[in-house]
């Protein structure tokens, strides 16, 4: 049966909190359909424990109590595909044209299951034939012989796992090479420059713990539903003690406007809801530079006000010194 794509968005209104419910039946789908019904609950028992496994689909960090389910529906999917029993032999191409393919969805694509052995493209019959791995190697062998090793990037997915990203590596640095990008490290790659030329340091320094200390939280175009579903836990925990939390996002992102804990007994049960932003902020696109200079001016402003008035300072100036001298010493550093 061939598969029409669609490139249309499925959008429908969606009136309830983030989690809840309808997270617990999406991990009742997720499973059977990988035809993982009880080897995916075991193994998700184990994500983003001390004594398990990183989950691969966010850099959320493992706390250091965890809860017992310590992942999200996004992090059980992407733990449910990596498990998947579904398998795409290859018949499956013997019957199907690359032409063909080019209609099915992404989704239906990889849903088809993985791959059983090494398949080659042949443009006579637009298809991928079967071949052995012994052909395999011996062609990826012959096309890296054309190169310089200098002139190869070896690029793979920032899902790659923890095994197969230091065989990758070792087989490159073999080869002669080390260019070995993946899509997170190109993705952070001008967070790394940009932060330690700013702050001396080439990550963000924010940590877990400062949940449970701040007074205040403000996000700028983060979809925390999408990007790090664990980190509402963090959140919903801030609120509770009375944390602020101000968001500026072009889109009404559900997880920073509502919550339902599924790991809550009492929430589940009175489907009960912790409401997360304090004020939510819809500005356009790129307005967030915007909004973060006018509160810069405020605070510079009311800085001055409380100095004439003789006030204590609402500035941490000592602070300020300290990140100004990190700078001047990483842009001399820099410098050489």
């Amino acid at each position: 049966m061939v598969k029409q794509r669609s490139d249309k968005p499925r959008i429908e209104p969606f009136e309830g909190p983030a989690g809840g419910w309808g997270s617990v039946r999406s991990l009742a789908e997720i499973l059977p359909r990988e035809r993982l019904p009880a080897e995916g609950l075991r193994e998700l028992a184990r994500q983003n424990k001390a004594d398990g496994f990183a989950c691969v689909s966010c850099a959320w960090p493992k706390p250091a109590h965890p809860h017992p389910a310590e992942f999200c529906e996004e992090g059980a999917k992407a733990t449910a595909w990596e498990l998947t029993k579904l398998r795409t032999t290859p018949a499956f191409f013997e019957e199907h044209s690359l032409a063909a393919l080019r209609e099915w969805r992404d989704y239906d694509l990889e849903q088809h299951g993985r791959l059983t052995q090494p398949l080659r493209y042949d443009r006579d019959q637009d298809k991928y034939v079967a071949c052995s791995w012994d052909e395999a190697f011996d062609a990826i062998a012959a096309a890296l012989r054309m190169y310089d090793p200098k002139s190869v990037v070896f690029y793979s997915s920032g899902r790659t796992s923890l095994e197969a990203s230091y065989m990758y590596g070792l087989m490159a640095r073999m080869y002669g090479n080390q260019n070995l990008p993946d899509s997170s490290n190109m993705c952070h790659e001008s967070t790394s420059v940009a932060l330690k030329a700013a702050i001396g340091v080439p990550v963000g320094t924010t940590q877990l713990k400062d949940f449970e200390e701040c007074d205040a939280i403000f996000f700028f175009g983060q979809n925390v539903g999408s990007n790090a579903p664990r980190m509402l836990h963090d959140l919903r925990g801030a609120r509770k003690r009375g944390v602020e939390i101000i968001t500026f996002n072009p889109l009404r992102e559900r997880g920073l406007e509502r919550f339902t804990d599924p790991q809550n007994p009492i929430e589940m049960v009175t489907l009960a809801e912790t409401g997360i932003s304090t004020q939510y902020h819809q500005v356009k696109a790129g307005g967030d530079i915007a909004a973060i200079m006018g509160l810069a001016k405020f605070l510079i402003e009311w800085d001055d006000a409380a100095s004439a008035a003789g006030e204590p300072p609402v500035l941490d100036h000592d602070f300020i010194e300290r990140l100004r001298t990190a700078e001047q010493y990483s842009t001399t550093v820099a410098a050489g």
